[in-house]
């Protein structure tokens, strides 16, 4: 029993030195017959060692330089690898007139307040409860991230309601007819209530105008009605523009958002402007970016936008960067608090983390204002007028600038510049050093036997690391070491003694 372990033990040492001395076959053989730079040079045994340092010294600069070139290359393609351009060609654009949100400052009527309060509390409303039950009603339907530390004054009142908050705030909001009216659109009348629809935002209670996330169905909907068609401006129309007006501007200041259609309103998008009849006229310009599909084959690191149907989200059918950022809240105010604030859209399963702050959209829109003209002094109740400051004529284009190809290109043309190697080159590597050196193992041992009987047979060389110079040294002959049958060999080294 024994006996056969020291036998196996035998076969594994002996196909392990024949291994070795394969692999040291194949490596004279590789630096022998390689295409690399410099590299059959410095394997020449019969060269001078100051020549075979030389050319060894070149190689290590140019493997040097090469890893240099090419660390500086990734980083390129990692942090830059797209380029923004100008697209000039505006006479075949699609342009969507943009979203235009109106928010007042106080979206209820007190006496839709008091009447939903009278209705509660049967007329009696001289009683303590009614009064602080108009000042909850009013925060609630006034709700968003500004005022939500006014509810810690009602924290000690269990007998307020606790659910259905969305349903109280209908009850005293304003209705369209009561806030808007004397509406036209590209210079035609426009029925305010057919465009303009309810939506609650992170900023409260809002109308929004050609706007996509709206609410879907609210109390004082009109029978037959139908959600708005998305509009659009051509260059043949007269007017690119929106006129609407309010009453009481003064005492209840509108704020007024310009975005894209695809966007939800956020508190990270400030208003464009705080309507108080001071200004008549806003002008604005559109900025669009939008990225073509080349971009795809890099990573949203790299490119810093993410496509629309890139990223699945709960809260919008296509990535917007407004829709990541509501779901992120949303997601954190339910592992901190385990609800979610009831203006945002009702989703019922559990919200998947994402990685906060949230990229941009490859196809992102800004409206910035151009301009604003002031309203004149003698009419108090001009409608405000919302328009283009001129035909959209410029996009901008994001593309690849340094793609996967222009990478493997770049990396080639240093390798094959500063040391001749190409793939080939690698996959010669890999095959000298694995498939060539296990299948001679494997085909030709004898002759690996020979070689290994052989280099075990060979004189090692006495160096003499002496520091005296060569013409002081009388005698010039190097030390040998004789053995394996008196076999002699001598190795001289030209600068040392």
């Amino acid at each position: 029993m024994f006996d056969g372990l020291n036998n196996i033990e035998k076969v594994d040492k002996s196909k392990t030195k024949l291994l070795k001395t394969s692999m040291r076959l194949q490596f004279s053989e590789f630096f022998n017959h390689s295409t690399l730079h410099g590299v059959r040079y410095i394997a020449q045994s019969d060269r001078p060692l100051h020549e075979r340092f030389m050319w060894f010294s070149f190689l290590s600069v140019g493997i040097v330089v090469t890893s240099i070139i090419i660390i500086s290359l990734w980083e390129k393609f990692q942090t830059s690898p797209t380029i923004t351009g100008l697209d000039t060609d505006f006479h075949s654009w699609d342009v969507q007139f943009p979203a235009i949100t109106v928010c007042p400052k106080r979206p209820t009527s007190d006496e839709k307040v008091w009447e939903y309060v009278t209705s509660v509390y049967d007329n009696n409303t001289d009683n303590e409860r009614a009064e602080i039950f108009f000042k909850f009603i009013n925060e609630v339907a006034s709700f968003s991230y500004e005022n939500v530390q006014t509810f810690n004054q009602f924290s000690e009142y269990n007998w307020l309601p606790k659910d259905k908050f969305k349903d109280l705030a209908y009850q005293v909001v304003y209705h369209c007819e009561d806030l808007l009216y004397d509406c036209t659109f590209k210079g035609e009348p426009y029925n305010c209530c057919l465009g303009f629809e309810p939506v609650f935002t992170e900023y409260g209670f809002c109308y929004s105008f050609n706007a996509k996330h709206v609410v879907p169905d609210w109390p004082w909907m009109p029978e037959n009605y139908s959600k708005a068609n998305i509009e659009y401006v051509y260059e043949t129309d007269n007017k690119l523009t929106i006129t609407f007006n309010m009453d009481n501007v003064p005492k209840n200041p509108l704020k007024v958002f310009i975005h894209s259609k695809d966007d939800m309103l956020i508190v990270d998008s400030l208003p464009q402007h705080l309507w108080t009849r001071r200004i008549a006229k806003i002008f604005f310009n559109s900025k669009q970016t939008y990225t073509t599909e080349g971009a795809r084959q890099l990573t949203i690191k790299q490119r810093k936008c993410v496509f629309p149907d890139e990223i699945s989200l709960l809260t919008d059918s296509n990535y917007t960067f407004s829709a990541c950022m509501i779901q992120c809240r949303m997601d954190t105010s339910r592992k901190l608090c385990g609800c979610v604030s009831w203006f945002y859209k009702s989703i019922e399963q559990i919200l998947n983390g994402l990685a906060c702050p949230c990229e941009l959209g490859c196809m992102n829109t800004v409206y910035e204002v151009e301009k604003l003209q002031d309203a004149q002094s003698d009419q108090f109740d001009e409608p405000l007028e919302i328009s283009f400051v001129s035909w959209p004529m410029v996009r901008y284009r994001r593309e690849v600038l340094f793609g996967w190809v222009d990478l493997l290109v770049a990396f080639g043309g240093i390798a094959g510049l500063f040391l001749g190697f190409s793939l080939l080159s690698g996959v010669e590597i890999i095959y000298y050093f694995t498939l060539r050196a296990c299948c001679m193992v494997t085909n030709n041992p004898e002759i690996l036997e020979e070689l290994s009987q052989e280099y075990d047979q060979k004189d090692e060389p006495v160096i003499n690391l002496g520091l005296k110079p060569l013409w002081i040294v009388e005698n010039k002959e190097t030390p040998v070491i004789t053995k394996n049958h008196g076999k002699k060999e001598a190795f001289t080294l030209p600068f040392l003694p």
